[in-house]
């Protein structure tokens, strides 16, 4: 079979007349005890993977049964020769969770019952700082790539430096506490405390490190220690060593999912009622389980045993909690960072943008923070309504622009913000307001003149503040009431940010041009705007310092929606592209159409270049000018305008068509004009509602998925489709599934 595959395929280019790429295939060996052997094998394997090979100009190509069956018969010869360690241990990172063959995930062909490896699970950097330990620095960090899913158990280890960490917030914890006094039962000029104060002092400590009460056993064994440590070094450093101790146990770091339930006849060992207690408000929020009411008392009345019981647990909380708490401080606060994680956007403000190019191209603020708040807004609306979530996330083009998100809220406080402003006694009031802050303030005593100047000038921005509501008002335009900070929205001053959606900015007492709606998410021109992929944050998080990131666009495109698998690039590629000031990017891109280069770029280039149509600050253009010397002109100043006008740029359409391919559904691949049209096709398709569903199984469940996995996700998509698209109902069913329930 192996044979006729590589006869059919592969020998033509790789035999005994040719070989491209320096690789023979026409006498390779089936020995895979061989070293040599199964890594030539290993090659092949991840080629077959990938798709890379044969390569796509090929007019011969295998079917995907073809190259499955080969595949899979490489993986368990490898498996069978104890080959292959290293490639599988590979696979366990995020970065390889395509490699599992999507179409035989959600084929229904597979019927081994899903479960997950019994593990460890190290805890994370937002847990940490929930474990009251004050400022400390948390021991865990990720190892994991910065874009994508994060929190992966298998990656997360306890290593030499998370234990000297672990042992440095000991002691920072230990000295805290000692300066308040904590420890003065245990002074050294005392005598060794009794029994019972040692009891309860164990217990206190416990639950305070761990998280629980110490049962006998335990209680038994850290006394003994204590006592022991006392006598070895006194009471004061006796009794730090023991805490110190608890630092170093196993459930101090990290989560324990054994499986401590009932065995089924499958081998598969069911999650105890305090095991998942643990596993769903670890999955959901960054608290044990105490912490969350519903989840406590499901635990206290012996209601965590079934999965309907799970079921209706996890419904509950979404029911109640799913958009609830302070707008940055959410109730179910992993939720959101799903939706961080998988999209991307909220690295907008890691990409370094000059201050030169941002005043010549007329960006008068550059605020991600904002752009950031305004795509969180979008998803939050989305989850409310719960229809057709990931179709809406990736095609809606409603937007909240400089809004808190709760409209309720919004017209509360835009309607108090009126009534004051337009209250004839408004000025005169702001003026004694700053009167009473200067006699407060030091910095003004005996400083007449001084105080007259402040004066002036809240009078100063207090008219200008009226002026520029009444202006708006006579407009018939609803003036942007400038939000505080509170609870209920994030501060919110002015409109300077809201350039990149191609609306015209201003400060707080500059003329408002654009009607700011009191109602949103308000809806975007249709051609412009289609979803989460085309908001200028995600935009802004997929671009480079000085312009557009098409490959790491099309690469998210290709992985995240498509499923799609990439092999590793060559560790002597040079993926620069050329710098050419005459030639637009999609021009300098050319030679990446290379054959060496298109092997890998033919799958993502046509995905990301559709985002063309927006420039590199996420806002949308249907041109691209050039100077008089032909070069590519950015600016948008009042230079440009002068030259506008003056007829010394030339203009040249943007080219932002591109192509979908690999999806598995001819009505969806094929030629795209640009990226709404790209996102309206991408976003109602199978490939990417089950692509979606699989990166939220590795974010809940800490791991790719594999084969046994396929009823889970199978179910997971009845569910979300059953119910109309509902994001609730497809975490409800992935929390109470197999592979969330049980361990082997």
């Amino acid at each position: 079979m192996a044979k006729q595959f590589l006869k059919t395929h592969c020998i033509h280019c790789h035999g005994e007349k040719k070989q491209k790429g320096k690789l023979a295939l026409h006498e390779v060996s089936f020995d895979f005890t061989k070293t040599e052997t199964s890594d030539m094998w290993l090659e092949i394997l991840e080629q077959l993977t990938a798709g890379d090979m044969p390569p796509p100009d090929e007019k011969e190509q295998p079917s995907q049964a073809e190259r499955n069956v080969v595949v899979e018969w490489i993986d368990r010869q490898l498996l069978t020769a104890g080959s292959g360690l290293a490639y599988r241990k590979k696979l366990l990172s995020p970065d390889y969770g395509n490699w599992v063959n999507h179409e035989k995930l959600f084929s229904g062909e597979i019927k081994t019952p899903p479960f997950s490896p019994s593990r460890l699970w190290r805890f994370s950097t937002e847990i940490f700082s929930h474990k009251g330990f004050g400022k400390s620095k948390s021991p865990f960090s990720y190892v994991t790539p910065e874009r994508g899913i994060r929190d992966y158990a298998a990656m997360s280890v306890a290593d030499q430096s998370t234990v000297q960490m672990t042992m440095i917030v000991a002691d920072s914890f230990l000295v805290e506490r000692e300066k308040r006094g904590d420890f003065a039962d245990f002074l050294d000029d005392k005598p060794m405390p009794e029994e019972q104060v040692l009891v309860e002092v164990i217990r206190r400590e416990h639950i305070r490190v761990i998280g629980r009460y110490p049962n006998k056993d335990e209680q038994e064994k850290y006394i003994t220690f204590l006592k022991k440590s006392i006598k070895t070094g006194g009471n004061l450093d006796g009794f730090k060593t023991t805490i110190k101790a608890m630092f170093l146990s196993p459930e101090s770091i990290y989560r324990m999912e054994f499986g401590l339930g009932e065995v089924d006849e499958h081998g598969r060992r069911h999650l105890s009622p305090d095991e998942l207690a643990h596993a769903i408000a670890y999955a959901l929020t960054d608290h044990k389980p105490d912490n969350n009411r519903f989840i406590r008392d499901a635990l206290q009345k012996g209601k965590l045993k079934t999965k309907e019981e799970v079921a209706r647990l996890v419904r509950q909380l979404l029911d109640e909690q799913l958009t609830t708490g302070n707008w940055n401080r959410k109730d179910l606060p992993r939720i959101m960072r799903f939706f961080d994680e998988f999209f991307g956007f909220h690295r907008a403000g890691g990409v370094f943008k000059d201050n030169d190019r941002r005043h010549a191209e007329k960006i008068n603020q550059w605020n991600t923070a904002m752009l950031i708040h305004d795509a969180r807004m979008l998803i939050e609306h989305v989850l409310k309504n719960d229809k057709n979530v990931i179709a809406e996330l990736l095609t809606t083009n409603k937007y909240f622009i400089g809004h808190p998100g709760d409209n309720e809220y919004a017209r509360e406080h835009y309607e108090k913000q009126i009534a004051e402003i337009t209250d004839p006694g408004f000025v005169e009031g702001q003026v004694e307001k700053r009167r009473g802050q200067i006699r407060r303030d030091f910095n003004f005593e005996d400083m007449p003149e001084k105080a007259e100047k402040a004066l002036v000038a809240a009078r100063r921005d207090a008219e200008k503040t009226v002026a520029v509501y009444k202006a708006a008002l006579d407009k018939g335009m609803y003036r942007h009431p400038n939000f505080p900070f509170s609870g209920k929205g994030r501060g919110i001053a002015d409109l300077l940010y809201i350039e990149p959606y191609n609306l015209p900015s201003n400060g707080r007492h500059g003329e408002q041009k654009w009607n700011w709606p009191l109602e949103q998410p308000l809806e975007m021109p249709k051609e412009q705007r289609a979803g989460l992929l085309t908001h200028p944050a995600w935009l802004a998080a997929y671009s480079l310092n000085e312009g557009n990131d098409p490959i790491h666009r099309g690469i998210w495109v290709y992985k995240r929606l498509l499923a799609g698998v990439l092999g590793d690039v060559p560790p002597d590629v040079d993926a620069a592209v050329p710098i050419d000031p005459h030639k637009t990017l999609r021009e300098r891109m050319e030679p990446l159409r290379a054959e060496r280069c298109w092997k890998c770029h033919h799958k993502v280039n046509p995905l990301g270049e559709p985002f063309e149509l927006f420039d590199d600050w996420g806002r949308y253009r249907k041109q691209i000018y050039f100077d008089e010397s032909g070069e590519v002109y950015m600016r948008r100043d009042n230079q440009f305008d002068r030259k506008l006008k003056e007829g010394k740029l030339t203009t040249r359409k943007v080219d932002a068509s591109g192509k979908i391919a690999f999806s598995g559904d001819p009505k969806v691949d094929g030629e795209v004009k640009d990226a709404v049209e790209m996102m309206h096709r991408l976003g109602h398709s199978d490939r990417a509602r089950q692509s979606f569903i699989r990166h939220l199984f590795r974010y809940f469940m800490g791991r790719n998925e594999m084969l046994s996995d396929s009823k889970t996700l199978i179910e997971a998509e009845k569910s979300y489709s059953d119910n109309g698209g509902s994001f609730k109902a497809l975490v409800v069913s992935l929390l109470s599934s197999d592979s969330f329930l049980y361990r082997r």
